[in-house]
């Protein structure tokens, strides 16, 4: 009998990449655009239809009528966090991973679909810990996108790790497991770190143009200069391999690289990966996803919420069945223990009646509350500490505002580019909540988006504002047209 055929979908920026196997072999590797549905005067504004839309005609060319798929999809949408952890147990990682994660994401880790590996460091007693994430909105989107197209998909993830393990089947590169991959197309380019074979950095970012296609210098820059970032964070990191995989100009592209970076660094032809030569970055993506269970690469990530992981593992639970003599000396055991156990009880309670109606004659009332019972003295006592806290709050909070304000006029504080306009603060309830908001501008959506996290990261590691403010989060980002200029706006809750 015939091996089932397994369809890989790469969703990416404005083209789907789609692998179709049969056990070993590869029947279809293609690539489609939205040009090849958007005919003249036929165009849609909604993104979901233009997907679905390509989607099916992507499926229709390869002669599929597959109801499971496999996605790949662009790494922009997806948060990638390394974290160093105490050794301990499999089974304590995941509940220590959701409290500490926390502190280096934008999100609330309820706002996410996630999962994570890791790998152990014996000598150094701790873990090396890879998360991964992404927002449960866009994930749900494409899910209900598949849903409409009478689809299901198996699997969800990044495309960093589709393509990781494509080049780790790769006999000469296997060996390797500190690497960095850069991955290319016209339209995208996708720049991974990987420690242990796991993804410790990751910068998605859209390819510069010019008229005659790759704005080549502008590109180097922007590798070089994500490669000096990730060199300064990671200064202990030892480089094995830097691979290059692009649709063209990759031999141009090495080469300036390693002048400037002054490492070696190797391209890998098509051919090389898949033995065709008629297959684009989209449908080798696509094929490293639907080759999940067959591949040696270790990540093979579950994408959950937070809730469905604090629910017990499934298994098979067995029902032991008692034998009636059995089942009713327990109960007459049972009983004669309640009993034993009223009893004593019974003399505690009202040995501990006899020490509290004591403790209660000992008590000074003041005179301001004799005429009033203990209830109504407790809630007096109750409101006037309430009132007490609140005064020591406002009172407090007149005289450590102005080293929080001095902080933020400080340029250490502001990513470069950013720029605040608006500062609300206010007291609710005692406690001291403000709405930090403004702008970036750096012509670049990803790095907009950096700043802003460089901006939260560096309020909550400032020692003064921690003082005033422990919880930041962002609230809210998202462009906006200022006088024809793309700029992310942003806003940051600050709390007690």
């Amino acid at each position: 009998m015939s091996k089932t055929k397994k369809v890989g979908l790469y969703l990416g920026v404005n083209s789907i990449g789609v692998a179709v196997v049969q056990g070993k072999d590869i029947l279809s590797l293609e690539r489609f655009e939205f040009s090849s549905i958007e005919e003249v005067g036929n165009k849609t504004t909604n993104d979901d239809i233009r997907w679905e839309a390509l989607m099916n005609k992507t499926l229709r060319e390869v002669d599929s009528h597959a109801k499971e798929v496999y996605i790949s999809l662009a790494d922009k949408d997806f948060i990638f966090r390394p974290l160093d952890m105490p050794s301990m147990k499999k089974k304590d990682i995941e509940s220590s991973l959701i409290y500490e994660v926390e502190k280096y994401i934008p999100f609330k880790i309820e706002e996410l679909v996630w999962d994570y590996d890791y790998v152990n460091f014996s000598k150094e007693k701790k873990i090396g810990l890879s998360f991964i994430g992404i927002k449960e909105d866009n994930f749900e989107r494409i899910k209900a996108m598949l849903f409409r197209l009478e689809l299901k998909a198996v699997v969800i993830e990044p495309s960093c790790l589709s393509l990781a393990r494509v080049v780790k089947s790769i006999k000469k590169f296997s060996q390797f497991n500190n690497f960095a991959i850069l991955d290319f197309t016209q339209d995208e380019a996708s720049f991974t770190f990987f420690q242990q074979d796991l993804p410790v950095f990751n910068r998605y970012f859209i390819v510069p143009k010019k008229e005659d296609g790759i704005d080549l210098d502008n590109f180097i820059e922007t590798v070089n200069f994500s490669f000096q970032y990730f060199k300064r964070e990671f200064k202990n990191y030892k480089l094995d391999k830097f691979i290059v995989i692009g649709d063209s100009n990759a031999e141009k592209l090495v080469s300036s690289l390693k002048e400037g970076l002054q490492i070696e660094i190797e391209s890998i032809p098509f051919n090389d990966l898949t033995n065709r030569s008629d297959n684009k970055v989209e449908s080798i993506k696509a094929l490293g996803v639907v080759g999940l269970q067959e591949s040696s690469y270790k990540f093979k990530p579950n994408l959950r919420k937070t809730e469905e992981r604090l629910i017990p593992s499934g298994g098979s639970r067995s029902v032991v069945a008692l034998r009636g003599g059995l089942l009713g000396s327990l109960i007459a055991v049972g009983i004669v223990g309640i009993m034993f156990l009223s009893i004593i009880l019974g003399n505690e309670v009202a040995a501990k009646k006899t020490i509290l109606k004591n403790k209660k004659k000992s008590v000074i009332v003041p005179e301001a509350l004799k005429a009033f019972t203990w209830s109504e003295r407790s809630n007096i006592v109750y409101n006037e500490e309430e009132r007490l806290s609140t005064l020591r709050n406002v009172a407090s909070s007149f005289i450590c505002f102005s080293p929080f304000f001095e902080e933020l006029s400080m340029g250490a504080i502001l990513p470069s580019r950013l720029w605040l306009v608006n500062l609300g603060i206010s007291n609710y309830q005692g406690l001291i909540k403000g709405t930090l908001s403004g702008y970036v501008f750096r012509d670049d959506d990803y790095e907009e988006r950096l700043a802003v996290n460089e901006l939260i990261s560096n309020l909550k590691e400032n020692r003064i504002i921690g003082l005033i403010f422990n919880k930041v989060s962002l609230e809210f980002s998202n462009r906006e047209l200022i006088d024809s200029f793309e700029a992310t706006k942003f806003s940051i809750a600050l709390e007690q």
